[in-house]
C-alpha cells in the first residue's frame, strides 16, 4: 500500500521553486508514495498539476502583496498560519498523511506545528536566502523539530548556520538539477525572430522572471540606456508580468515609462509571462540576472546554461557557486555601468560569449543531474519515513 506524503507550497503560479517541486514529484515512486499537493494561490502550477494526476488542495494561507510587509499582514498571516495548522492536521489524521513537505517559507510555520501535533517528519526545501529580521529569527526557531531542510545552495544554507549551527545535522545540500526542455528549433526561432522583427546581426539581451522590484529590471534597463548610447546593434528584452499586488504593477509602470522617457521603445520589448519560456531563452545572446540581493540558486540561470547562453549576474548567494568567470560574467550589478559594461563586452566580442555558454553548459551537464536529484530525494524520504512518529 503506497504512503500518502503531503506537499504544500505558498503560490499556484510556475516560478523556479515550483519547477523544482515538479522535479521532486517527478522523482517518486507512484507505486510506493500517494503525493498529494496543497497550494496557496491559483495558477498556471496548479494546472499542470492537475495535468499530471496529482491531486490539489487548497491552502488557506492568504495572499500578500511582496517587499516589506505592514504590522497588519503580519498579524493576519500569523492568524492564518495558526488557522492552517489546526485545517492541515485534521487533514492529516484523516487521510493517515505519513509526511509533511514544505516548498515555501510561508508555509514553514504552519507545516511544523502540523508535524508536532501530528507525529509527522517535516521536510523544508529551502530555494532562498533568509535576510535578517524577526520572522526569519521565528522560522529558525521552528526548524529544530524539522527533520531535515533540504537547500539549494550553500547560500541558502549559511544564514541557518549562522544563527543556529547546531542545525548542520538537519541541512542537507541538493542542488537543483538541470532543465529537462528540449531547445528550439531553428525554425521556430526564426519565426520568432521575424515577427519581433530583429536584425540578423542584432545581439538580443534578456532579463526573466517576475517583475518586481528585488528582481532588478530598473537597473537592467538603466544599463541597457547606457548600451544603447554605444551601440545600435543591441535588443533588449523584459519576459514577465508583475503579480497581482500593487506594489509590482506600481513597478512596472515605472519601467515603461523609463523606456519611454529614453526613446527606447524600438530597443527594448516587453514581453509578458511565458509558460514555455525556453523559446525566448533560446532567441537571446546574453542573460542578464540582476537580483538586488543574494539569491540560492535562481533557475533561470540553470536554464540558459543548459541552453549555451552567456550570462552576467549579480556576484552574490548561490549564483558564485555556479558562475566563476569562465561560465559567466559576475559584477555588482546594482551598479547600472557595471552592468553596462558587461553588456558591452558581450555584444561586441562574440567568442567571449559562446564560450562562456560552451563552458556553461558542460557543466550544467556534467554537475547538475537529474539523476543525482531524483535519488537524493528518494533517499531522503526513505530516511524522514524510517523517522515518523518519534
Amino acid at each position: 500500500m503506497s504512503s500518502t506524503l503531503l506537499f504544500l507550497d505558498q503560490f499556484g503560479y510556475l516560478g523556479g521553486a515550483q519547477r523544482v517541486l515538479l522535479e521532486t514529484l517527478g522523482s517518486l515512486d507512484r507505486s510506493e508514495y500517494q503525493p498529494i499537493v496543497a497550494l496557496g494561490t491559483d495558477g498556471e502550477f496548479r494546472q499542470r498539476l492537475l495535468d499530471g494526476g496529482i491531486s490539489v488542495l487548497d491552502l488557506p494561507l492568504g495572499e500578500y502583496h511582496s517587499g516589506k510587509k505592514t504590522f497588519l499582514d503580519k498579524v493576519r498571516f500569523s492568524f492564518r498560519s495558526l488557522y492552517c495548522t489546526f485545517v492541515l492536521a485534521r487533514w492529516v489524521v484523516r487521510h493517515r498523511a505519513k509526511l509533511l513537505f514544505a516548498n515555501g517559507p510561508r508555509t514553514f510555520a504552519c507545516v511544523t506545528l502540523t508535524g508536532v501535533l501530528t507525529r509527522r517528519p517535516v521536510i523544508w526545501h529551502l530555494h532562498n536566502v533568509f535576510a535578517a529580521g524577526v520572522e526569519p529569527a521565528l522560522l529558525v526557531w521552528f526548524a529544530r523539530w524539522v527533520h531535515t531542510i533540504l537547500v539549494c545552495s550553500e547560500a541558502a544554507a549559511e544564514p541557518l548556520l549562522r544563527r543556529v549551527p547546531s542545525l548542520r545535522s538537519k541541512v542537507k545540500l541538493v542542488y537543483n538539477p538541470a532543465p529537462c526542455f528540449m531547445p528550439p528549433s531553428k525554425a521556430e526561432l526564426d519565426q520568432l525572430r521575424e515577427s519581433l522583427d530583429i536584425r540578423p546581426d542584432d545581439v538580443c539581451v534578456g532579463i526573466f522572471g517576475r517583475i518586481t522590484p528585488f528582481k532588478g529590471q530598473l537597473q537592467f534597463l538603466q544599463a541597457a540606456r547606457l548600451v544603447a548610447a554605444e551601440t545600435r546593434r543591441a535588443r533588449f528584452f523584459v519576459v514577465g508580468s508583475p503579480a497581482g499586488d500593487m506594489v509590482d504593477r506600481e513597478y512596472y509602470r515605472q519601467l515603461l515609462t523609463l523606456v519611454n522617457d529614453a526613446g527606447m521603445n524600438g530597443a527594448v520589448t516587453f514581453v509578458e509571462h511565458q509558460p514555455e519560456v525556453e523559446k525566448y531563452l533560446g532567441l537571446m545572446d546574453v542573460v542578464a540576472v540582476t537580483s538586488q540581493g543574494p539569491e540560492a540558486l535562481p533557475q533561470i540561470i540553470m536554464e540558459a546554461m543548459w541552453l549555451s547562453k552567456a550570462v552576467v549576474a549579480t556576484a552574490s548567494g548561490g549564483i558564485v557557486e555556479m558562475l566563476d568567470g569562465t561560465t559567466g560574467l559576475l559584477g555588482k550589478m546594482d551598479s547600472p555601468t557595471e552592468l553596462a559594461a558587461a553588456m558591452l563586452k558581450l555584444i561586441r566580442e562574440r567568442d567571449t560569449r559562446l564560450s562562456l555558454g560552451s563552458n556553461a553548459q558542460e557543466r550544467i551537464s556534467r554537475q547538475y543531474s537529474r539523476q543525482e536529484f531524483a535519488k537524493a530525494i528518494r533517499l531522503t524520504l526513505k530516511e524522514c519515513m524510517g523517522e515518523e512518529g518519534r
